[in-house]
């Protein structure tokens, strides 16, 4: 797929995931596994409020009230997209609970096959 151009700026990034899941940076595999979930939790935050912000703003301008928004009932279809997406975030959010923490942070990167 082609990368689109911009010529304005934009408040889109990619994100950059990390090579390795199971390594350990303060002795504790719990306690990383906790402070990446506290940045990736952070990092959605922040991304949805920003984005938040730029669709109020765009909707005001066009006369949506936050009324309108309040009482809008999403579709069939709807619900189950939003559920797609709130499953990816728990994913991206809560899998690190789950890494085992086995490399120490001096562990050399794997090798991609």
């Amino acid at each position: 797929m082609a990368e689109t151009k911009f010529t304005r700026p934009t408040f889109a990034v990619k994100a950059i995931p990390s090579d390795v899941n199971n390594v350990t940076f303060f002795g504790n595999p719990v306690l990383d596994n906790l402070v990446s979930v506290v940045i990736a939790m952070g990092t959605e935050v922040w991304a949805t409020k920003r984005r938040m912000k730029v669709m109020e703003s765009v909707l005001a301008k066009k006369g949506v009230t936050s009324e309108m928004l309040e009482k809008y009932v999403p579709t069939a279809e709807e619900a189950a997209a939003w559920e797609k997406d709130r499953d990816r975030f728990i994913e991206m959010t809560f899998s690190a609970l789950g890494n085992v923490g086995d490399l120490t942070a001096s562990a050399p990167f794997p090798k991609r096959g």
